[in-house]
């Protein structure tokens, strides 16, 4: 099995919107979709959430028009998974209408070959931070209980591992314990996420999990003096399944959204104390 891996477009409805002033997030995924040009093979393109900036319905028909002819023209299914920026219900409405759980995107895409990507909703309104309701825990567990002809692939926005900053390690999915227990043992073979805008690799219940760089900008996880800061860069993963361990390539590029065409200034750059202000705004 290969997958496109992509994450956190925060596409907006108005087309003259820019991510933090700075960066057109169409141009940004339209640029990286031009660049990954030529990829073959692929089974299925997965995009791990915060595909909507302003979690309008015009914001998703944006997304699938772009993205709906790259997966048609890979004969691959489309899969999007919500973020915290992200508005499940309105996605529903607009896009998924019929396939929601308790007004969670929570499915399962079947993949041709007897593959699966089961998506999971770990969004909570009007917050940064994940959650997984013991509802979904149970379905979850129902849909793993029988194993998949090929491979299962387990897609969700917000990592089951532990942030790299304080800033990301506030806005992180809790309950990790909680889904740790319902993928042991399972025929899951990788857990893919978004919403750290950086690559980063880990495992739950000894299961890889691979976060994907994000396509509007990506973090950078080291900035000096306890700052958080994102850099007009824009990447994905390519994931291949086959014998042994999963296979990852990830690529990261200038950004071709970049208004002002300065990989060099970050697109923001937040002090210890802005640090705190999103962490009381938006983390638990």
């Amino acid at each position: 099995m290969r997958i496109l891996h992509l994450t956190d477009t925060h596409l907006y409805g108005d087309p003259d919107a820019r991510h933090y002033d700075r960066i057109d997030p169409a141009a940004a995924l339209r640029g990286l979709l031009a660049r990954l040009d030529g990829l073959a093979d692929i089974d299925a393109v997965v995009h791990t959430g915060d595909a909507s900036e302003d979690g309008t319905p015009g914001s998703y028909r944006l997304l699938h028009e772009i993205l709906d002819p790259v997966a048609a023209a890979l004969e691959a299914p489309l899969a999007v998974v919500m973020g915290n920026h992200d508005v499940s219900a309105v996605y529903g409405e607009t896009i998924a209408a019929g396939q929601r759980l308790q007004e969670r995107q929570d499915r399962v895409v079947p993949l041709a070959g007897g593959g699966r990507i089961v998506l999971l909703d770990t969004s909570v309104p009007g917050a940064g931070y994940g959650h997984l309701e013991t509802a979904q825990l149970d379905w979850l567990r129902d849909v793993l209980a029988e194993p998949a002809a090929q491979s299962t692939v387990l897609a969700l926005h917000h990592p089951p591992l532990e942030g790299a900053t304080a800033l990301l390690r506030a806005l992180d999915l809790d309950g990790l314990d909680a889904l740790a227990e319902v993928l042991a043992g399972t025929d899951v073979r990788i857990v893919l996420a978004g919403h750290y805008h950086h690559a980063m690799d880990g495992a739950i219940a000894g299961i890889p999990v691979h976060v994907a760089p994000g396509v509007t900008n990506v973090v950078d996880p080291l900035a000096p003096g306890r700052h958080e800061q994102a850099l007009a860069l824009s990447g994905a993963s390519l994931i291949e399944l086959g014998e042994g361990a999963p296979r990852v390539i990830t690529a990261v590029h200038p950004s071709s959204g970049d208004v002002l065409g300065d990989a060099e200034q970050p697109v923001y750059r937040f002090d210890p104390e802005q640090v705190g202000r999103i962490i009381a705004a938006a983390g638990r």
